[in-house]
């Protein structure tokens, strides 16, 4: 019989998308900033509400609501996630749009943060449905340009969208279209060997941390992976590639726990967590609870669910010397603080995910015809510029004497605030 239940304990929330908010306010009182530079922080430079109406596959009509944040240019195009997610409002775009200021001030690109989406449910849109409404939502938002703004693929949306927007605002724009969104198909200037960017961020950070203020080498790594997004699946992937071990996965509503030390087989693992009636033949492993995976007694923990998984309530439950957040609001303030006072490694997802925000800078360059860049020179451009993140938020760390999460909001705060003092 197996030591695990199968019964799920933890029931799915939104993500904490208030989060980045309190710790960027917290990062802006202990460096000192001006008011005025704080007050950026909690004001987004523009917020944008509009209603997006679609033709479903039967000739109705129906409207979502769409948004767009644009948080802070200071540094350059505001860039950042574009999601599709049933419960989305203006607030979490603004809170995924302070995360990516931060973020791309740590991956120390020029980049301003952004973010937005619509609040729909693409599992319940065909394939159709899900052009007229990407097209509907780009041909009504304004401030669409390649200096105005740069579209990211994130939860619910993926390359083809990506080239949706681009191809929608043709017209509309001066400058490239092409440019105003990152994460393309390779057939209109995407990246081949970085389909994946924050899950390359993650793996890559991952290992670093681990290897490097763990001392723990990756072939001796035991990992969790919570959750089965693009995020979680690639990276675990990556990770096994390059000879860690992932004994415990899982999706929305249950988990899966590896039968030996060689752990799960990663390429088959989440294909069956994403269809749970057909768990019962898979035999690589035991079902579990989504719990006994969040619990699991790992080297490192990978957070890769769009909703918030670590709280005050379970953090005492987390059994994984290193926590690594895949997406935003994965762990709320009191969980952090609890895992912290019992010695737990949490790096945030504004480190963890930086690399989404270089590969975007990288494309960026290429799209406005900059630069052509080889697949090689795109890897170990990404690869530097990702250990120099890390490197400068450790650094920071060690002099300052903080967490990873108050180093990599001071290290990004820090250079916002640097330019807009150049400014004034």
């Amino acid at each position: 019989m197996s030591a695990y239940s199968s019964s799920d304990d933890t029931s799915r929330t939104a993500p904490d998308l208030e989060a980045p908010w309190t710790y960027a306010t917290t990062a802006a009182h202990r460096l000192g900033l001006p008011d005025d530079i704080e007050q950026r922080f909690l004001h987004p430079r523009q917020r944008e509400r509009i209603s997006v109406p679609f033709e479903r596959d039967d000739g109705a009509y129906d409207v979502c609501e769409g948004y767009r944040v644009r948080h802070e240019t200071v540094r350059g195009p505001p860039a950042g996630p574009h999601r599709y997610f049933p419960a989305l409002n203006g607030d979490d775009c603004a809170g995924l749009a302070a995360a990516a200021t931060v973020s791309a001030a740590i991956a120390d690109v020029p980049f301003g943060g952004a973010a937005g989406g619509i609040a729909v449910d693409p599992a319940e849109l065909s394939r159709d449905e899900r052009a007229r409404l990407t097209r509907a939502y780009a041909t009504r938002i304004t401030g669409v340009d390649s200096d105005g703004d740069v579209f990211m693929p994130d939860v619910g949306t993926d390359r083809r969208t990506m080239a949706r927007i681009a191809d929608a605002i043709t017209d509309r724009v001066d400058a490239p279209a092409r440019a105003t969104v990152a994460g393309k198909p390779p057939a209109i200037g995407g990246f081949r060997e970085l389909s994946e960017p924050g899950a390359h961020s993650v793996a890559t950070v991952a290992q670093d941390v681990l290897e490097t203020d763990r001392a723990r080498p990756l072939s001796d790594a035991t990992i969790a992976v919570y959750g089965t997004s693009t995020v979680g699946s690639t990276a675990a992937r990556l990770l096994e590639f390059r000879g860690g071990t992932i004994v415990a996965m899982c999706g929305d509503g249950a988990g899966l726990a590896a039968a030996d030390e060689t752990g799960l087989d990663t390429n088959l693992a989440p294909s069956y967590l994403r269809r749970p009636g057909t768990l019962a033949e898979f035999d690589g492993g035991t079902v579990t609870g989504t719990r006994n995976v969040l619990e699991h007694d790992v080297d490192a923990l990978l957070l890769a669910d769009p909703a918030t998984t670590v709280t005050a309530e379970n953090a005492d439950g987390i059994r994984a010397d290193l926590v690594v957040e895949g997406t935003v609001g994965s762990v709320t303030p009191g969980g952090q603080r609890t895992l912290e006072e019992r010695g737990v490694t949490v790096v945030p997802a504004v480190l963890a995910t930086a690399g989404r925000m270089i590969a975007a800078h990288l494309e960026w360059v290429q799209s406005v015809g900059r630069d052509r860049m080889s697949d090689a020179r795109v890897g170990n451009e990404f690869r530097y510029a990702l250990a120099d993140a890390v490197d400068d938020v450790r650094d920071r760390r060690d002099r300052c004497d903080l967490s990873w999460r108050e180093a990599a909001y001071s290290v990004g705060c820090s250079r916002v605030a640097a330019a807009h003092e150049v400014i004034r």
